[in-house]
């Protein structure tokens, strides 16, 4: 893979190789099909919750699967921890490396086909699940996190998710699409029309979520496939962004012709912001474009 650019520094750990964002930055990746993924991240700590340790975790992993010709991957992965502070940030962290190890491990497999992307994206996911589980049962603690990862590879996106955090598709000729949906007590309600679609947002129990890591032996995992073409944006971002922005909002943000992907996550946090920054904010913005 063709690396052009890299804004941020890597933070690497060493039992995932994982590039985790802990603020801004962004990047471009040649990637085949003539296609290009530039890639910006924003996270704050929230108006509210800027004196405690953020629970939220963004990253970026890339490589090349070992077919021939190889072909590059990345990875982008939003999670949003909760079971108390260190607990929540511990949590969403440690997914996340899990979930990184997981499939860079897997894709590195010569029987790794696009066949095969969906259900390692799945199991990657229920393994990191099982191992902050075991550490639940091991340690008396209650740590869990949501998590939506997007595995991008030719002209193809592989959404797997488990809780209330989101990832989006903007396209000019649609608009603003949600790809996740969330495993939320409000979500139900409104599915269910006891309550107004626009009610989630003010609910009194809207921070109560049903499905996330790290609460049972095993999760059940939402997944998908997406294909991509020039002038696609992917937003992956906790609920501390989309509780604060409506998705109008989002659309006409993403939509912006600047189409530098970390100002445009850079201008989701302060939105989210000046909504009241009730929560971590996190914000990883892919725009796809042709090379």
């Amino acid at each position: 893979m063709l690396i052009q650019q890299d804004i941020h520094p890597p933070v690497t750990s060493q039992q995932a190789g994982a590039r985790t964002l802990t603020g801004g930055g962004g990047g471009v990746i040649a990637r085949q099909q003539a296609l290009a993924l530039q890639m910006g991240s924003e996270l704050d700590p929230g108006i509210k919750r800027g004196q405690e340790p953020n629970e939220d975790t963004l990253s970026v992993i890339r490589g090349e699967i070992p077919t021939t010709p190889s072909k590059p991957f990345v990875l982008l992965m939003v999670a949003d921890g909760m079971g108390g502070q260190a607990d929540g940030q511990e949590a969403s962290r440690r997914a996340v490396q899990l979930l990184s190890a997981y499939v860079s491990d897997s894709l590195r497999s010569p029987q790794a086909t696009p066949e095969t992307f969906l259900p390692l994206l799945r199991a990657g996911v229920q393994y990191a699940n099982r191992v902050l589980y075991q550490r639940n049962q091991e340690q008396c603690t209650n740590m869990g996190t949501t998590m939506t990862a997007t595995l991008v590879v030719d002209a193809t996106a592989y959404v797997a998710h488990v809780g209330d955090s989101r990832c989006y598709l903007y396209r000019e000729s649609v608009g603003l699409s949600q790809l996740t949906q969330d495993h939320s007590l409000v979500a139900a309600l409104a599915a269910a029309g006891i309550i107004r679609p626009e009610d989630i947002y003010t609910h009194p129990r809207r921070n109560l979520i049903y499905r996330c890591l790290g609460e049972k032996l095993s999760v059940e995992v939402d997944t998908s496939t997406v294909p991509l073409a020039a002038g696609d944006v992917l937003l992956l971002c906790s609920d501390g962004l989309w509780e604060m922005v409506r998705d109008p909002q989002i659309a006409a943000i993403l939509a912006s012709p600047t189409g530098d992907p970390s100002h445009t996550a850079d201008a989701l946090v302060q939105a989210a912001l000046a909504g009241g920054g009730e929560d971590n904010i996190s914000a990883l913005v892919a725009r796809v474009s042709d090379v």
